[in-house]
């Protein structure tokens, strides 16, 4: 029987159209079996294990996704420096804003004042906390509590704003925020860095006594 001309290139292209679907059905997602995605890379598996102990892991994962190392002691050095860079940037924005707040620009200094001495935190603190394990581990009790002071600092800053103008500490939240947020992360690191450790297989521990050569020695060191 003669198929008609029309008929033959209709039947041509409904084939056409239903070989195009079953090559377009899409692999299956490669998971864990628990509905998660299995992380591939080195270094996403890297970052992951440092983020995992923070609050905010969303903030976390992207300030280390773009660090080439998957390094665990290189990405908790960066979880610091992004909160160092936070910290001088904040100076610049509130350094900025001075002449929109005429009159109220103490409680921006007092702020700025607060921010100066976070960074003279930050020096200390990676004076201490060296680049390798070893530093990091022995400096922990003294590293820790530099960083616990750098957000406390952050948070003196906008609790002395909020006493002057509400306004005013809406904008300088806003501005200094990252800032903040980055060394409270940097902070949940450090108070759970024995469980990230752990968590690597690194055999190092943490030195839980103060070693600050900056500090003076105790009272007793004094007499014979």
């Amino acid at each position: 029987m003669n198929i008609p001309t029309k008929l033959a290139s209709t039947v041509l292209v409904l084939a056409a159209v239903a070989t195009t679907i079953v090559v377009a059905v899409p692999a299956k997602p490669n998971t864990d079996g628990k509905g998660g995605y299995v992380l591939f890379t080195p270094h996403a598996k890297a970052v992951a294990g440092i983020c995992r102990v923070v609050q905010d892991k969303s903030l976390c994962c992207k300030t280390l996704k773009h660090v080439p190392s998957d390094d665990p002691i290189q990405l908790i050095r960066s979880m610091a420096s992004a909160a160092e860079a936070a910290t001088k940037d904040s100076l610049k924005f509130l350094s900025g804003i001075k002449p929109k707040y005429k009159g109220k620009e103490f409680a921006i200094k007092s702020c700025e004042k607060n921010l100066d001495y976070a960074l003279e935190d930050f020096a200390d603190f990676w004076k201490l906390a060296g680049k390798d394990e070893t530093s990091m581990a022995e400096n922990y009790f003294t590293c820790k509590q530099k960083m616990t002071s750098i957000f406390g600092y952050h948070s003196t800053c906008l609790d002395d704003v909020n006493e002057v103008d509400k306004n005013l500490m809406k904008e300088v939240e806003g501005g200094i925020g990252l800032g903040k947020n980055l060394s409270g992360e940097t902070l949940d690191v450090y108070a759970r860095l024995n469980d990230i450790f752990k968590g690597f297989g690194i055999k190092a521990e943490l030195n839980e006594k103060e070693t600050d050569p900056l500090q003076p020695p105790p009272i007793s060191n004094y007499y014979y």
